[in-house]
């Protein structure tokens, strides 16, 4: 069964929020919704549940269209990875059937609003309210009614947490407790099998609420957003830090290639989508803000900031509609076991760049000298998809392009 992709973007809205303001017109916009909106996560179907504050709706992923609004008022917290279920508070936590939008279950637990799936769709993580160190996490079977806890220490307080999409790993972004000084943040990564940590992935000597944790979709690299401003990506498999960026509002895993950052608030709104195996930015746009995530199955961007926008991913991929001053100084075709650079207009003496794969791996390194005609570059490719990486003096430009042999 092909593996959902399921994201909850939650919107924290400061009294001063500029990401408010709706991003310029873009022909690569699909659709947008009225304003209102402070959550959504994206069915394995392709809709959209989104909330507005305790009234849930859900949207079709292809037109924004209301399909319909669930029965009554409830906080939503999370969806299951099949899409069966949601999870919600009223006076309790609650389970409900997604077809039906009825309750099918109340869970004995004194919970918060932190809740995630597992991957079994039978269990739920809570982050509970309880004062005792030892009960800070339940793991409930809604279908049992068997419930454990653990904890993580009792000098930590909890501000997120998240599960792998492969149920094997548990993300947590905390605070350590400093009675009479600053506190300090914590990013641990546990066993979710035996709940045992796993490392200690960071401790930070600030007091940085962690407002969102997500996974990219093979469980390789997991994020860290924090304050709405730093974003910590590392690397599970050899549990060491990745990329650290700065000015990071908001962010996303696009496949399991690629990570969509969203600017800071109080800085420059820009987009830009990063090629996670070599750090390399591949695609850049200004005017853009809010909380981005992946629709897989209608390939689409869809973007929170009160309003929910829905682009075309695939257009913005291939750079349809990249920034006018971005646009590329030289045009190309490959033919003939040829790559053609043609009607160059580059602006630095020596040109750079690379061919990659789609898993980013480096076909071809280049470099030659600015050239004043069409420049014919040998090179024998695969049938495939392919990412041509020219750097220009201090610009970069990359365009996809495919081999069909």
């Amino acid at each position: 069964m092909k593996r959902a992709f399921l994201f909850l973007a939650v919107a924290i809205l400061y009294c001063n929020f500029t990401l408010a303001q709706e991003p310029d017109p873009d022909p690569n916009l699909l659709w947008k919704t009225e304003n209102g909106y402070n959550s959504f996560v994206i069915h394995p179907n392709g809709n959209i549940i989104a909330s507005k504050g305790l009234a849930v709706t859900e949207l079709n992923g292809n037109t924004g269209e209301v399909i319909r609004e669930f029965p009554f008022y409830f906080e939503f917290y999370a969806l299951s990875r099949d899409g069966k279920y949601l999870a919600g508070g009223i006076d309790s936590l609650i389970v409900i059937d997604y077809e039906t939008g009825e309750i099918v279950k109340k869970l004995d637990v004194e919970s918060s609003s932190r809740v995630d799936f597992m991957p079994d769709n039978e269990r739920l993580l809570i982050r509970t309210s309880y004062e005792e160190s030892e009960k800070q996490f339940c793991l409930y079977n809604y279908i049992t009614d068997e419930k454990s806890f653990f904890g993580v220490g009792s000098n930590i307080g909890i501000w997120n947490f998240t599960i792998s999409p492969d149920g094997k790993f548990l993300a947590i972004g905390g605070f350590i407790f400093h009675p009479g000084g600053e506190n300090q943040t914590i990013l641990l990564l546990y066993d979710a099998v035996t709940w045992k940590p796993i490392k200690n992935l960071a401790t930070i000597d600030a007091d940085n609420e962690v407002n969102s944790i997500k996974f990219s979709p093979d469980s390789r690299f997991v994020g860290f957003g924090l304050n709405g401003e730093h974003l910590h990506v590392y690397n599970i498999e050899n549990l060491s830090l990745h990329k650290y960026y700065d000015s990071a509002f908001g962010f996303g895993f696009f496949t399991n290639d690629f990570i969509t950052i969203v600017g800071a608030s109080l800085k420059p709104l820009f987009l830009k989508i990063v090629q996670l195996g070599n750090n390399e930015i591949i695609y850049t746009k200004k005017k853009f803000s809010g909380y981005p995530e992946h629709n897989e199955t209608n390939n689409s961007m869809v973007l929170l900031n009160e309003i929910i926008h829905c682009y075309d991913f695939e257009k913005i991929f291939i750079g349809a509609s990249i920034d006018t001053e971005n646009l590329a100084p030289f045009t190309f075709e490959y033919k003939d076991k040829t790559l053609h650079i043609k009607n160059p207009n580059f602006k630095s003496s020596q040109i750079t760049g690379q061919i990659a794969d789609l898993n980013g791996k480096i076909i071809r390194e280049l470099e030659f000298n600015k050239p004043t005609c069409n420049l014919p570059i040998p090179l024998e490719l695969l049938s495939g998809t392919y990412f041509l990486h020219i750097k220009d003096g201090g610009k970069e430009y990359v365009s996809k392009f495919w081999v069909v042999n």
